[in-house]
């Protein structure tokens, strides 16, 4: 059975989906938000109903997915969503050959070894000597998630899940540890809810602001760093535990190759940041700083990363 694959994205907030005729390949992008739909299969009913093309809609051979949650026997209960997704009883709903479920930032750590100069942009100054590895992805958006992409002896990949959203944190100063007491995992902070609960916790800690309250998300937390001091405080603190935290995921992946970053908080903090604090931070790892000054850290500016990575997937 020859026909396009159905590939999809799902996060706590949006699923987006996409048709594919081969590696590299996308077609039909649209985007749904996860509140205006009851089911995951509704989503992508509504999806397959909406594509232009009807003939390559109804003859999608394969599904490929990706969903913000930890996959077990091909089940994902979404960690920040209602929706629950079983490969199963989607293969029977829409009539696919295979259904293969994916953890997010697996899918987009397949699309690593595939991006382009231009699909990146480097935080920091160029390494001379970067090293040479596997490479990991790391995510801030709605949650915290991470994944390696690593090479096999064949020569093609395969990429390491991880839940490591949820790997405890830990204070390095007693001042950290009144700031950030009340974090149980590094998500606590590295996600969008996360910026801004390290926002209400520095404005108490700083003058009132120049800038009247209003309600925020961490776009406008970003957005308004150079208007307000709790602001700004805030992109420091948040970019310093991003920093920490990268370098502890590369030591304990071995990924030398390189962190890529993405996700909606990422384009929001990306060019405010102070990319010299950031590598500093990023390389203070003791014995091991001057390994960690050869490690590449990097924006991912290609649009759809986690769908392009399933693109890679051979059936």
């Amino acid at each position: 059975m020859r026909g396009p694959v159905l590939v999809g994205d799902v996060g706590g907030s949006n699923a987006r989906f996409a048709l594919s005729d081969g590696p590299g390949l996308l077609r039909d992008v649209r985007s749904f938000k996860a509140a205006e739909h009851a089911s995951f299969r509704d989503a992508v009913v509504g999806y397959l109903a909406g594509v232009s093309d009807t003939r390559a809609a109804k003859d999608c051979r394969a599904a490929l997915i990706a969903a913000a949650g930890p996959v077990e026997e091909q089940r994902v209960q979404l960690t920040n969503s209602p929706w629950h997704i079983d490969a199963t009883e989607l293969q029977e709903a829409g009539g696919f050959g295979t259904v293969r479920l994916f953890n997010d930032l697996e899918a987009v750590a397949l699309a690593l070894p595939h991006l382009s100069a231009n699909a990146v942009q480097r935080i920091g100054p160029p390494i001379a000597e970067p090293l040479a590895g596997n490479p990991i992805a790391i995510n801030v958006g709605t949650g915290f998630g991470a994944a390696s992409a690593v090479q096999l002896p064949g020569g093609g990949w395969t990429a390491l899940a991880t839940e490591a959203g949820h790997i405890s944190y830990a204070a390095r100063s007693q001042a950290e540890s009144e700031l950030l007491g009340a974090a149980q995992s590094i998500e606590d902070f590295l996600s969008g809810a996360g910026v801004v609960r390290l926002h209400e916790m520095l404005r108490k800690r700083v003058e009132a602001a120049a800038v009247a309250e209003q309600p925020l998300d961490a776009a406008t937390v970003f957005e308004l760093c150079e208007a307000d001091a709790s602001y700004a405080e805030t992109l420091s603190v948040f970019s310093d535990l991003l920093a920490r935290v990268a370098g502890d995921l590369v030591l304990a992946h071995g990924a030398w190759g390189g962190v890529f970053f993405c996700g909606s908080v990422v384009k929001g903090w990306s060019g405010r940041s102070d990319a010299q604090r950031f590598r500093e931070v990023f390389e203070s790892k003791g014995k091991m700083s001057s390994r960690m000054r050869r490690v590449p850290t990097n924006i991912i500016l290609a649009a759809e990363p986690a769908l392009s990575g399933l693109t890679y997937v051979e059936l």
